[in-house]
């Protein structure tokens, strides 16, 4: 039999969703009455605004165009109200606008203590008043206002008197006489500038505009209303279809199977409750009916139950002991990382072997020649080996018994390192025979790590022996790819490429100083190297003068994308001046030699044709033969000229050893040489420090090495742009001298032969080339040292050593 139920899931949720329309529909009503309002107090504020902007145009007109005009055509002392008043002129304009209708407008200009009582400020207006006094930065009032009962829109604005105003409400004597006649000398005075005394308002009614709104707000909800309960009906239409017609079928359907007598008090509790509470209580029924029915299925197999629960108990350990296996063999290996010898990697492995198998001790026995042990878990105690020892050993195979186990180490190629020795208690769980060929993996798993680790030791021994080779080298040493990248440097390596870029780089700037760079192509020597395979050879200069012997080898990989080259580089910047030095001093010997023969065998018949010739021109009788022998003399004092410089070169003055003041006799030649560069329109400029340690050498020879230098520099330089630099600094042991000019410089193939005797960059008979050779001589008897630069000029470098002591300095 089935039973009737109240439809409650229904009635609550249409209680629920007539709460949510009627909230809804109070929220949109309550939004559009105040969006209503907030446009008729937009409309009315613009037509009130609109209205008091028109009045005060008005006012303006009159206060700066009528009254103007009107006091130019009227006598002076004649004042018209009706055509020069603005409050009159503005109050007559408004009450001619004004309408009537339900936003009829209202315009009012009062004022406290106004002239005309007609227009005194009512007590509300006095309030207004009052406002704009209090706050002086208001422009405007707005706002709505209940006046007799009725509802007004009021928008009100200041009334400040200006000095205009001041003769018609300042002192009455000042008054025109038409006002005192009109209204007295008593209202309407007193008044200052900048003050407020009355206001301007125009007041709008607004009760049927808000009348209006409400009836149309009232309107909408009825409508709301109304729609709400049609969709009422037909959303309890839908529901009683969709859902509670569903339900009840489900609630059906448990009381059609409860029919035993046992179900009796679910039948009970359909109905009491709505219709989702009806079906909770009958599927807790069906929950504890099924839960009954498990029951009784596990008490029914509970026999297979626990033999299914054992031979998992089984399958479960022996997995744990599988994953404890390889635990352990993990941890050997993760024990290979971090020890450095076969001691240490035992001391970490025998304590995980023997607590794996549940030994009571375990050790290592080496059947080498050393014959070392090593046990757990007290060290030094040597392991007990069974009688037949000898023979277990020479056979090499693991000897398992009830309390314990011996078991070979062996290496990768099967050589026995060692026997493993686990000893047992009778009571052990684990028999050794159960295990062996997990202990049989065990020994070769450690007999591979200790190889491993003996090869290790080795590889880092030689590793440290070819680094300390490698670093111990003192001239640069790269490897490199094919590629151009370096691979490892050597320090001397390192600090070239520190000196020629910043650290951050050091090694990447290597390459580029010996012409080893990427961007060459296959112009690189490197890469001709490699793909030649045969060694190369070159020298390269670094910028500052350093120059280095470049030597390429070539080192084949497995691969041909393996290869790879060594790189060395010796530096011969010293043997390269030493050896210059060498060949000019045998040039100026050799040079000054020929000189001296040559001099001395032309000297003597350049004499007798001097004399001959002054004989010639005492006895010419003309002046074309005078000058005739003229050209003869002057010749021949030129070819003397030249021949006594050969004679300076041949037997020069020998430096003195001084010691003299190299600033006093830098600062004396830059006087000098300062009018003879003015003379060029070029400029000198000296860099002396004031104190300067002496020098081995006199002054004399000094200035000569300085002049000779000065005088090339201002020979060279561009005329009206030119520019000479002195430049001196003391080092540790020696004074550095630095002239540097901005000529044209001296190319580099020329930079090797300017020291030579007669060789000069200059035009033929400006110089005889002997200058520079001069003052390398001087250089060198002094010992000294001086070397040429190009860089945007000639710069030359001059390195004098400093006397041990300065006594007696002569300048």
């Amino acid at each position: 039999m089935k039973v009737t139920r109240p439809k409650k899931l229904q009635t609550k949720f249409l209680l629920g969703l007539a709460g949510i329309a009627l909230g809804g529909g109070l929220l949109f009503a309550c939004g559009l009455y105040f969006h209503l309002r907030t446009l008729l107090e937009t409309e009315v504020a613009s037509k009130a605004d609109m209205m008091l902007n028109q009045v005060e145009a008005v006012r303006t007109y009159v206060r700066n165009t009528l009254r103007p005009a009107m006091y130019r055509a009227l006598p002076e002392d004649q004042f018209i109200i009706e055509a020069m008043s603005t409050s009159y002129i503005s109050r007559k304009v408004m009450d001619g606008m004004a309408t009537t209708g339900a936003l009829s407008p209202h315009y009012r200009r009062v004022a406290i203590g106004a002239r005309n009582p007609n227009y005194e400020a009512t007590p509300r207006e006095r309030q207004l008043v009052k406002y704009f006094q209090d706050h002086p930065g208001k422009r405007t009032f707005s706002g709505f206002d209940t006046i007799d009962g009725q509802q007004f829109y009021i928008t009100a604005r200041p009334v400040k008197f200006v000095s205009s105003c001041m003769n018609c409400h300042g002192e009455p004597g000042r008054a025109p006489k038409e006002l005192i006649q009109r209204y007295g000398n008593t209202r309407g005075f007193g008044h200052s500038v900048d003050t407020i005394g009355g206001v301007t308002a125009v007041t709008l009614p607004v009760g049927s505009a808000l009348s209006r709104i409400r009836g149309a707000t009232l309107g909408y909800i009825s409508l709301a209303i109304a729609g709400a309960l049609l969709s009422f009906g037909i959303v309890n239409i839908l529901f009683n279809r969709v859902v509670v017609h569903n339900l009840r079928r489900l609630t059906d359907v448990l009381t059609d199977h409860f029919t035993e007598q046992a179900d009796t008090s679910v039948l009970t509790q359909l109905g009491d409750g709505d219709e989702i509470e009806d079906v909770l209580h009958g599927v807790e029924e069906l929950a504890s009916h099924l839960s009954q029915a498990r029951r009784e299925l596990e008490h029914y197999a509970v026999n297979l139950r626990q033999m299914v629960d054992d031979r998992t108990a089984d399958l479960s350990r022996e997995a744990m002991e599988r994953r404890t296996d390889v635990t352990l063999f993990v941890n050997i290996l993760n024990t290979l990382n971090v020890s450095h010898t076969r001691r240490e990697l035992l001391e970490a492995a025998l304590p995980r072997i023997g607590k794996r198998f549940n030994a009571r001790k375990a050790a290592f026995v080496c059947t080498l020649a050393s014959q070392n042990y090593y046990s757990w878990p007290k060290p030094g105690v040597q392991p007990q080996k069974p009688d037949n020892w000898s023979e277990v050993v020479a056979s090499g195979e693991p000897l398992l018994t009830y309390d314990s186990a011996f078991i070979p180490v062996r290496s990768s190629e099967h050589t026995v390192e060692g026997y493993l020795c686990l000893y047992f208690d009778d009571t052990a769980d684990t028999e050794p025979g159960q295990v062996r060929d997990i202990l049989v993996a065990l020994g070769q798993q450690l007999g591979i790590a200790m190889e491993n680790l003996s090869a290790l030791d080795t590889l880092l021994t030689q590793n440290d022996l070819l680094g300390s080779i490698f670093e111990g080298i003192a001239d640069p040493l790269l490897l490199m790819d094919g590629a151009c990248n370096v691979i490892i440097a050597n320090e001397a390596a390192r600090a070239l490429g520190e000196s020629a870029i910043s650290p951050q780089a050091y090694v990447d700037a290597v390459p580029p100083l010996f012409g080893l760079s990427r961007g060459e192509g296959d112009t690189c020597p490197l890469r001709s190297v490699i793909a030649g395979g045969q060694p190369l050879s070159f020298e390269r200069e670094l910028p500052g003068g350093r120059s280095f012997q470049i030597s390429i080898y070539p080192v084949r990989g497995a691969e041909a994308s393996d290869s790879r080259a060594v790189v060395y580089a010796r530096e011969n910047t010293a043997e390269k001046q030493m050896l210059a030095q060498m060949q000019q001093s045998e040039k100026l010997v050799t040079v000054g030699k020929l000189a001296a023969g040559l001099a001395h065998e032309i000297n003597n018949p350049l004499g007798v044709i001097a004399c001959y010739a002054e004989l010639l021109r005492s006895g010419a009788e003309n002046d074309g033969d005078r000058a005739d022998v003229d050209v003869i003399l002057r010749h021949t004092k030129q070819a003397q000229h030249v021949l006594q410089d050969l004679l300076n070169f041949a037997r020069p003055r020998s430096a003195g050893k001084g010691p003299s003041d190299p600033g006093e006799v830098l600062r004396m030649l830059g006087d000098v040489f300062t009018v003879q560069a003015e003379a060029r329109h070029a400029r000198l400029v000296m860099d002396v420090p004031d104190a300067l340690p002496p020098v081995t050498t006199d002054p004399i020879s000094l200035e000569q090495v300085l002049s000779n230098l000065l005088i090339n520099a201002l020979d060279v330089v561009p005329r009206d742009t030119g520019e000479v630099r002195v430049h001196a600094e003391a080092t540790p042991d020696a004074v550095r001298i630095v002239v540097a000019d901005n000529g044209p410089g001296i190319p580099k193939d020329m930079q090797s032969q300017i020291f030579d005797p007669f060789f000069t960059t200059k035009d033929v008979g400006k110089g005889t080339g002997l200058g520079l050779a001069v003052v390398f001589g001087l250089m060198r008897d002094i010992g000294g040292t001086i070397t040429v630069h190009s860089d945007g000029g000639a710069r030359f470098t001059l390195t004098f050593p400093i006397a041990e002591t300065a006594d007696d300095i002569t300048a």
